[in-house]
């Protein structure tokens, strides 16, 4: 291996383990990593401890994850100590050594701990204008990743439903960089870091949904006299009931084993430099360095962005929700290369935030009508459940609906200065500012 796998009180440590301890299983252990770390290659270190080079590896990926913490305080048996599954290590990240030592590749010693500790103290991805493209994508799904682990906590709890929404906004921005940055990495790297990434956004997506309806039904309260406010009660609780079934699903999602192992898994990629790369094979030269290649991809997003100009006017709900999608697309792809765009890349970023939160807005509308209507269909059938003298009447939630369909409408019948604002050349001349800086 190239440097140096462990620090000099770790190694210590795993020197005064490998003479002392009387279990055989984790005297091997600490001679593969002490071996790792003066440099032995892989199928050396198997040679050295009679193991298959997968199990060797093993050994190292779990020291990589977790550290010190692979070492018992007691002796114990291999079957439960230091057997792993190859399935919790998809094939992206086992690694070798190749012939060419250039390109060998290190595992970052982090447990998910000291992970976050250390995610804490960035403010950013660190990418750089000569980086290639695959590894600023591993640079910014390593920042987002550490956002996310950073709100797990504050979400776990449930006393800041902004800790929720960041970890939400988290997940979104590495599927988002899984998207933009698709042909750096191979298809089956992209299928495994994509599954847990769905998994775990569509959990928290849900509780997010039933805090933004239920926060828009409450400020639509706020506008009506005082006496009318508790027309929409059956509703709120029917939805906060939701959430609370929703959250339940969503913790123990958070608590699982498959939860547990994508985490290690992401972890284990983001730190690992050249994995799951797509390898170029027909000796053409072409481009792969972010100067090179990042303009094309926010002006690519740009295009699809430009290519709904023709039907603004005319645009359907679903046409209004395909362009959401587009903006928000493009956006991040700005947001991703935000470090080496000219300064000029703050005001594009401003105008497209404009842009976004009025086309969010209507997504909001629209999903909402879709609720209120489907709860409106069942109304009938939950007041039979109810003695006859305590049914109420559905003429506030239908108001409610009234209200945010004409709120859908404002927003449509409005929208066309939201885009002539973005679509002025001003925007155009400062991406174009922020773009030559590369």
């Amino acid at each position: 291996m190239v440097g140096s796998l462990l620090s000099a009180e770790q190694r210590q440590s795993i020197a005064a383990i490998k003479d002392t301890s009387t279990n055989q299983v984790i005297k091997r252990c600490a001679l593969i990593l002490l071996s790792y770390d003066d440099g032995l290659a892989t199928r050396q270190i198997a040679g050295l401890v009679q193991l298959s080079p997968s199990q060797v590896r093993r050994r190292r990926r779990q020291f990589c994850l977790k550290g010190m913490q692979i070492f018992p305080l007691e002796n114990i048996s291999e079957d439960i100590s230091l057997s792993f599954s190859e399935q919790e290590f998809p094939e992206f990240v086992i690694v070798d050594e190749p012939e060419n030592p250039q390109e060998q590749i290190l595992l970052s010693p982090y447990s998910l701990e000291n992970f976050i500790a250390d995610a804490a103290l960035h403010k950013s991805p660190g990418i750089e204008r000569n980086d290639t493209l695959a590894e600023a994508a591993r640079k910014i799904l390593r920042f987002q990743f550490a956002q996310m682990l950073l709100k797990e906590e504050g979400t776990r709890l449930g006393e800041d439903i902004e800790a929720l929404h960041d970890m939400r906004v988290a997940t979104r921005r590495m599927r988002a960089a899984l998207d933009i940055f698709n042909d750096s990495f191979t298809p089956k790297t992209i299928k495994i870091l994509f599954k847990g990434l769905r998994q775990t956004g569509r959990r928290l997506g849900r509780v997010r949904d039933q805090d933004v309806f239920i926060d828009n039904a409450r400020r639509y309260l706020l506008t009506l006299p005082e006496e009318q406010r508790q027309g929409l009660n059956p509703l709120i609780a029917n939805w906060e009931d939701a959430r609370q079934n929703y959250r339940q699903d969503m913790l123990a999602h958070l608590n699982s084993k498959a939860y547990r192992e994508f985490k290690e898994n992401f972890l284990v990629f983001v730190n690992t430099p050249g994995a799951g790369v797509r390898t170029q094979t027909n000796g053409i030269l072409t481009p792969r360095l972010v100067r090179e290649i990042a303009p094309q991809l926010i002006y690519s997003c740009l295009a699809d962005v430009r290519a709904f100009e023709p039907i603004i006017d005319t645009a359907t709900l679903p046409q209004f929700h395909a362009l959401r999608i587009a903006f928000k697309k493009f956006r991040y792809a700005i947001e991703f290369f935000q470090e080496v765009l000219g300064q000029e890349v703050r005001q594009v970023i401003n105008d497209l935030k404009k842009i976004q939160d009025h086309l969010g807005e209507l997504n909001d509308a629209q999903v909402a009508t879709l609720i209120l209507r489907d709860y409106l269909g069942e109304w009938d059938i939950q007041q039979q459940s109810i003695p006859v003298v305590q049914r109420s009447s559905p003429e506030p939630v239908m108001a409610y609906l009234s209200a945010v369909y004409a709120r859908r409408q404002t927003l449509m019948d409005t929208f066309r200065p939201t885009w002539e604002h973005f679509n002025r050349p001003e925007f155009r001349q400062n991406l174009g500012a922020a773009v030559a800086a590369l």
